[in-house]
């Protein structure tokens, strides 16, 4: 069995905020490097290193509600396009229908159909489907 090596951070410990500001203002860097601050002497810059933290089961709770509720909004938004999308096209049909309808219900003075009007018809649908 091979046991891997493990790497430590230069730094074990939690960072504290006031004692850095503090250490910051006096300019005490020995103090500073104590605190959570680590120095690189060959690049002459200072980096602060800290642990990531893990989430609260609050925080995780959270977040994974947000999630579900972007998914519902968007789900719900898809819905509301499908349904106009519907709606306009529904309205178009019918539109249609009832200016085909007024025409073929042409009626002469005697109170026969008009014909012409019935030709006309014939003729829309005629070229509308030659032009889909």
């Amino acid at each position: 069995m091979v046991r891997k090596k493990k790497f430590r951070n230069e730094f074990h410990g939690v960072v504290d905020g006031p004692a850095i500001k503090k250490a910051m203002k006096s300019g005490n860097a020995e103090e500073h490097k104590l605190v959570g601050e680590v120095t690189d002497e060959s690049n002459d810059t200072n980096k602060i290193v800290r642990k990531k933290r893990k989430l609260h089961t609050y925080e995780r709770a959270r977040l994974a509600y947000e999630k579900i509720q972007a998914e519902r909004r968007q789900e719900a938004e898809k819905r509301r396009a499908e349904r106009e999308k519907r709606q306009k096209a529904l309205e178009r049909y019918l539109s249609t229908k009832k200016k085909m309808d007024k025409a073929l219900m042409k009626k002469n003075k005697r109170g026969q159909p008009n014909l012409n009007a019935q030709v006309a018809v014939l003729l829309e649908k005629i070229e509308k489907r030659f032009s889909s």
